[in-house]
């Protein structure tokens, strides 16, 4: 087993994949990986780790050698994240079989007293016996990984998808931390038979479900309103969905119906359109 070393701007969990900046970097860590290696991740001293991470031993990852792109993940980014032209600086990974936090997460310089270049920030490098000996003392803790949910939905369907990148419930996880992980859509549905043109934004685990309820409500069947579906999006997390959900019920706030702030009055479908393409077009940036 070799250990080796990759310097980053920060470490989050749930873990995503191994990140390059570009195929170059990730096909030569792709060759030099052999089952069982692992990769430790330490912050830079630059401004774009945060202070309390930089020059410190983060977490560590298990690749594998099977490639994917980062942009089929919902990582957590920040602007510093994207270049000028509003890529995203890592497109290229490597999937992960486990990965590890450090509890207390320790100053490298204090494992390593070696210079490490360039290499170290766009690649891996092998760490010395020594090194890798210190890194495996310190105490540290099993994380979850961040499931390729865009993948599985293009490769199996997004209620597959949806099932299976859902975490599994355990005794120490809460259940409102259990549901904002969990894969959650987006939806916006037209309301037909109103006054004007109107549509519910919201978001839901099963928006079909949803659609349902809404319409055993207001019984379409005896004149009232029905609810259909014309766009949706699966997200990775509950959280990722609601935050799309307030985007874009903000940026209508002046269309919103006093009586159900969820709800768009007025405003035509092309126009909600073009708002859901540019946030999701933004996002995978």
């Amino acid at each position: 087993m070799t250990v080796y070393m990759t310097k980053v701007w920060g470490f989050s969990v749930p873990c995503g994949p191994l990140q390059f900046s570009t195929k170059g970097w990730r096909d030569g860590a792709r060759e030099v990986l052999k089952p069982g290696d692992l990769v430790v991740l330490v912050g830079t001293k630059g401004d774009q780790t945060d202070l309390e991470f930089k020059g410190r031993a983060l977490g560590i990852m298990a690749p594998t050698t099977e490639v994917v792109s980062t942009l089929d993940f919902d990582l957590d980014k920040r602007a510093v994240d994207f270049d000028s032209e509003g890529n995203y600086r890592w497109p290229f990974g490597l999937i992960n079989r486990q990965a590890w936090e450090f509890l207390e997460p320790p100053l490298f310089e204090e494992i390593s007293s070696r210079q490490f270049g360039m290499d170290s920030a766009s690649g891996i490098v092998p760490l010395l016996e020594e090194e890798a000996r210190q890194i495996e003392n310190f105490p540290k803790r099993e994380v979850e990984l961040l499931a390729p949910i865009r993948t599985i939905a293009r490769i199996e369907g997004e209620e597959s998808a949806r099932r299976k990148a859902a975490p599994p419930p355990t005794t120490k996880r809460t259940g409102v931390m259990h549901f904002r992980r969990a894969p959650a859509y987006t939806y916006l549905m037209k309301i037909e038979s109103a006054s004007k043109s109107a549509f519910k934004v919201g978001w839901a685990f099963d928006y079909k479900m949803r659609e349902r309820s809404f319409n055993l409500s207001s019984l379409p069947q005896l004149g009232g309103l029905r609810y259909r579906t014309s766009l949706y999006h699966l997200w990775s997390t509950a959280r990722a969905a609601y935050k799309m959900e307030q985007t874009i019920l903000k940026q209508f706030d002046t269309r919103r119906h006093q009586s159900n702030r969820e709800v768009l009055y007025g405003v035509e479908h092309e126009v909600l359109q073009s708002a859901w393409i540019a946030y999701l077009q933004s996002n995978r940036r």
